[in-house]
């Protein structure tokens, strides 16, 4: 019997952009919900990655949320942006895209969703 919940980190990995300047949703689940999302530049990447909503157009800046900044070939520290929900399970992934500068790059993703605590 689950007498509580707790998180449980999950991750979609490396979410790439094959065609920059035509966004790629973050998931296809369109019943997935989650509590948060983490989104990370991938170390030794070389151009700027953008977060959005559908319609987004990096260069005009319609849509866009978050502007990541690469590490570049040297590394150094991811630029990162995470997404809470106050309420619980309320956030969609499908409703976040991401576009890129540099075709083949992108954004690590991880999420988290509450889950049964089973006692014994």
């Amino acid at each position: 019997m689950a007498d509580s919940a707790s998180l449980q980190a999950r991750s979609f990995g490396k979410t790439t952009v094959p065609t920059p300047g035509t966004p790629v949703r973050l998931s296809s689940d369109l019943n997935l919900r989650v509590s948060r999302i983490r989104l990370a530049v991938a170390i030794g990447e070389v151009g700027r990655v953008f977060l959005g909503i559908s319609g987004m157009n990096k260069a005009t800046g319609v849509g866009v949320i978050k502007e990541f900044w690469p590490t570049g070939a040297g590394g150094g520290v991811a630029d990162e942006f995470v997404i809470d929900s106050p309420n619980g399970d309320l956030l969609r992934p499908a409703d976040y895209y991401i576009d890129a500068n540099t075709a083949g790059e992108g954004l690590i993703v991880a999420y988290w969703i509450w889950v049964p605590n089973w006692s014994s």
